[in-house]
């Protein structure tokens, strides 16, 4: 499939300038934080208005490197660890944790899987983070409705693939945002890393998996998991 394979290279490319970019910008940051808390350690009285720049200095130099490590995460995704488990009560599971973040909106969530006794092969807590990232975008994606629905389908075929779905009823994504949904740092949300999609993607591919956005309108916006 050449599309997968232009969007392998893709990742790669970002992810080897993510790397660079952290690197340097880690082996920047890193000393100005370590002189600050030296000069704060030090004996001996010191202007108020010096000491508190240097707090100033230091505060937001460790605010950088946390804002740097969040995204150095794009880089260090680990190997699955695969193991087989049952479908239905792990989506059951992620669906709790929404649901009590959740509590004081009225949302509709249903779950279907076919077969009722599927197993799927892989890490399952990499899935799950794959899997809930995509409906936290779906309740995002409610905000103000209160018809707000989210349907999850799982299905096994005879060949062997297993395809995982969530749909919402929320507003759509419009075509030049879903062009970039999945590009690294890429968002629209006002607090937004952009991180999200792009980890599942690669997250997916250490599966032999796709994830896609298989279809956005109002009123009904599609993100299908295959495992083949």
């Amino acid at each position: 499939d050449i599309n997968n394979e232009l969007d392998e290279k893709e990742t790669e490319s970002w992810i080897r300038l993510i790397r660079v970019l952290t690197h340097e910008i880690m082996n920047s940051i890193t000393p100005i934080t370590s002189l600050s808390d030296t000069l704060l350690k030090m004996e001996g009285s010191m202007n108020e208005k010096v000491r508190e720049g240097i707090e100033a200095i230091g505060s937001t130099g460790k605010g950088l490197i946390g804002f740097v490590e969040s995204y150095r995460r794009v880089t260090r995704i680990p190997a699955p660890r695969l193991r087989s488990f049952y479908v239905l009560p792990f989506l059951e599971r992620i669906v709790t944790l929404i649901r009590h973040d959740t509590a004081d909106r009225a949302l509709d969530i249903r779950i279907g899987v076919e077969p009722e006794e599927l197993l799927l092969y892989a890490d399952e807590d990499m899935i799950g983070q794959v899997v809930l990232n995509l409906l936290k975008n779906a309740v995002h994606a409610l905000q103000g409705r209160t018809d707000g629905t989210i349907r999850i389908a799982a299905t096994g075929s005879e060949s062997g693939e297993i395809t995982l779905s969530v749909t919402d009823n929320g507003c759509g994504i419009p075509p030049e945002v879903a062009a970039n949904i999945f590009m690294p740092f890429f968002t629209t949300k006002e607090n937004g890393s952009g991180i999200g999609l792009s980890v599942s993607r690669q997250i997916m591919r250490l599966h032999n998996g796709s994830i896609s956005l298989k279809c956005s309108r109002p009123g009904e916006t599609t993100f299908k998991l295959l495992f083949s």
